[in-house]
């Protein structure tokens, strides 16, 4: 159906695509309108392209801070020792040059030039130059040479006074504590009045979660004080406590319904509101036909008033689908401590933690050892011994770290960035073990807009350290939803060795191994996509990888699969997999026959 504003817009967008892209004198000439049917209408547009500009010289007036040949596409430092590499005079130069997009020969776009003057605001602005503003007191002057096909830029600057923060204050919050804010700027008092670190600070209080809204803005002095201004933080406080019912259907946990009480600023010392404090509490309760969880979550991200979080769980989980045979049932409870830190930036993050955990292994109705069976002897066992010398509780204290570089543009679909984590782990109990996973996940924009390409590798080691070997419930499967798609959950791993002809009562039930790789990729298109409403990806993956008996058996047990999937965002029910592999690959306790995998995220739980 035609309508006219929507039309109005749709010749504004051609406008602003073709002046985005140097063509300065475009305009739409005519607009033909034609009835090829009673019911349809064509539209033939009559434009006037023109030449496509580039930017010519580029020059500054009133400058005394700003190195000019920092604009250059050939920027290097110049003789003064002031911007030779590593003196702060030379980096804020660099960062210019790296953020200053249209240099001499660029084409010239207006979206180009407010980049730049955006550069210019920074670069003035991160050493305390903060009049430098855009119509105020930084103009761009635009020279056309229309035979030639460029523009001529003259940047004129009224660089004012260095000016320094003499005092922060804070507005608007009722619930959060000021240390909570103050902890997250990047600025202080008696500082230089860097506005890159204004944004900064404006940037990690909205990454909080606890604001609608958050504003920084410089303000005068009262009485007045030369060089000096206050720095306003105002902020408009949200709900930031959640309680959430609801159910969900796993094809490796079965149908399951949880209850879930989140609050994002907590404060463990305030009663009885319990908020303000910038701490994390996390309740939820699992209820299902084969899982039941009950876990506390706190996190305190300023562990003794440093960027230090600590983090605190309580849990206890009873799995019943761990055992492709259903041959056992497995529970764990335990309490783990954590410390996390950015490690010199935000990308990387160092963490260690010590858990201490009970394993409990039961054996489920008709599995056994050896039996009685009179007047013919005994029946051998039907569980494989990995499993029946595990029985009965077992406690651990594990000692683990975390070393991860995250530069992912989402959590819930990146389609830019990577991140690549190394998990070490040490195991004292009935067994001492050590573990050692390595994990990767790159992210890369597909062929056309909204494609998203995701290569994902994943690798691991484990061995005893005090004879023996580690236990099965702590060693590698693969298959499932969140590995080899086109296999059964935990299907592909070693067996026990008298499986077959030596014992044909002992089931081909997987036992684990000492190591482990995996690989996948997989390309996803947008069929449907909306920003406040359901959203539908299509997914094309291949899946490879093996599981081996020793700690270092990378090769052999290959296994592949390839397969298609949905991708479902609906609104109150979050994003939703279901994915269908079938295997290319199979060693001979799995079949060619294809697997339905569904279950949650749009990604893949790292």
């Amino acid at each position: 159906m035609f309508k006219q504003d929507e039309f109005d817009d749709d010749k504004d967008a051609l406008t602003q695509f073709y002046r985005n892209h140097g063509y300065l004198d475009f305009g739409i000439k005519d607009v033909k309108y034609e009835h090829p049917s009673p019911s349809t209408m064509a539209l033939q547009f009559n434009i006037y392209e023109g030449k496509q500009y580039k930017v010519g010289s580029i020059s500054f007036t009133n400058t005394t801070l700003l190195d000019t040949n920092a604009v250059r596409l050939d920027y290097k430092p110049g003789p003064d020792p002031k911007l030779e590499p590593g003196h702060s005079d030379w980096l804020r130069s660099w960062s210019l040059n790296r953020s200053f997009t249209m240099k001499t020969g660029s084409v010239f776009t207006p979206d180009g030039l407010n980049k730049d003057m955006t550069a210019l605001e920074d670069f003035y602005g991160s050493q305390g130059h903060i009049d430098v503003q855009r119509g105020l007191t930084l103009r761009a002057d635009q020279i056309p040479n229309v035979d030639a096909g460029t523009m001529d830029l003259e940047f004129q600057v009224d660089e004012g006074q260095k000016i320094q923060v003499e005092q922060i204050n804070i507005r608007g919050n009722v619930k959060t504590k000021d240390k909570v804010i103050r902890r997250e700027l990047a600025i202080a008092p008696g500082e230089v009045f860097d506005m890159v670190r204004v944004k900064t600070s404006k940037q990690r209080l909205e990454g909080l979660d606890y604001f609608d809204k958050v504003d920084l803005q410089p303000e005068p002095v009262d009485p007045p004080i030369p060089g000096r201004k206050n720095l306003s933080v105002d902020v408009e406080e949200k709900d930031t406590g959640k309680f959430t019912l609801g159910a969900g259907l796993n094809s490796d946990a079965g149908l399951v319904a949880f209850a879930e009480v989140t609050q994002g600023n907590f404060d463990l010392f305030h009663p009885p509101y319990f908020t303000g404090g910038g701490q994390k509490l996390r309740l939820l309760i699992q209820l299902g036909t084969q899982q039941q969880d009950y876990e506390v979550d706190f996190t305190e991200p300023w562990f003794l008033n440093r960027k230090l979080a600590l983090g605190v769980s309580l849990y206890r989980s009873q799995l019943n689908y761990e055992s492709p045979n259903n041959i056992y049932d497995e529970s764990r409870t335990g309490a783990r401590f954590s410390l996390t830190r950015a490690l010199g930036s935000d990308f990387l993050i160092g963490s260690v933690s010590y858990t201490i955990e009970d394993v409990g292994i039961q054996l489920n109705s008709g599995w056994h050892d050896w039996e009685p069976n009179f007047p013919n002897g005994y029946i051998s066992p039907n569980v494989p011994s990995d499993i029946l010398s595990q029985t009965g509780d077992h406690l651990f204290h594990r000692l683990g770290a975390s070393l991860a570089y995250d530069t992912r543009n989402s959590s819930k679909l990146p389609n830019h960035g990577q991140r690549t984590e190394l998990d070490p782990e040490f195991d004292l109990g009935d067994t001492t073990f050590y573990k050692l996973e390595a994990k990767s996940e790159w992210y890369f924009p597909g062929v056309f807009k909204g494609h998203v390409l995701e290569v994902l590798g994943r690798a691991g080691i484990a061995d005893s350290l005090s004879g023996g070997d580690v236990p099965f419930y702590d060693r590698y499967y693969l298959g499932g939803l969140y590995s080899l798609r086109g296999f059964g959950f935990r299907n592909i791993g070693p067996r026990d060795p008298t499986y077959g002809s030596i014992n044909p009562n002992m089931p081909d039930e997987p036992i684990g191994g000492d190591s482990f790789w995996f690989g996948s990729l997989e390309y996803s298109i947008p069929i449907l996509e909306k920003e406040s409403g359901p959203s539908v990806r299509l997914a094309l993956f291949y899946d490879a990888g093996s599981v081996g008996a020793g700690p270092l058996s990378f090769s052999g047990n290959f296994n592949d699969d390839y397969g298609i999937g949905l991708r479902l965002d609906i609104p109150h029910l979050g994003p939703l997999r279901l994915d269908y592999g079938i295997p290319i690959t199979h060693d001979q306790y799995n079949g060619a026959s294809g697997k339905f995998q569904f279950g949650v995220g749009y990604t893949r739980g790292f």
